[in-house]
């Protein structure tokens, strides 16, 4: 007797798979993105070259999530621990990024209607990860000024 066949197994086409890889490779360009930006920067002049003053910064003296990130990645992709001194969270976060593309590819993880779900969680996870960035930058705001 054959085994019991599954509904929804045979309506899988083999370019399901296909959209679940770029997904994966386009997060793996989104998080290396900004350490080549950093490699940039650093050899443009070091870190301490790159001197852009943030808008909300200069407004209000409070640094916004990403203050600090630009030197941050610069000194992590010339092997400095000072990037720690700075936002540090966004150099873990686009790695984090990196590695869920790679987690996507090769386990075939499907984040298939994620951004379309009823709970938003999606938009909760984006806000809970720029309230940790700026908390970083507030942390580290006496480097970052």
């Amino acid at each position: 007797m054959p085994a019991p066949r599954n509904p929804a197994l045979d309506r899988r086409s083999p370019a399901d798979g296909l959209g679940d890889a770029r997904t994966g490779v386009l997060l793996i360009l989104a998080g290396c993105l900004p350490f080549v930006f950093g490699v940039a920067f650093s050899t443009a002049g070091g870190a301490g070259w790159f001197s852009a003053t943030c808008p909300l910064l200069a407004a209000t003296g409070m640094p916004c999530p990403f203050c600090g990130s630009t030197r941050a990645f610069a000194f992590v992709t010339s092997g400095d621990l000072s990037f720690l001194d700075y936002n540090a969270f966004w150099v873990f976060a686009a790695a984090g990024l990196a590695g869920l593309g790679l987690t996507v590819i090769f386990t075939r993880f499907s984040l298939k209607g994620f951004w379309s779900r009823r709970d938003n969680l999606a938009v909760y996870i984006l806000v809970a990860v720029l309230l940790a960035g700026w908390a970083c930058a507030i942390v580290n705001r006496s480097s970052i000024i």
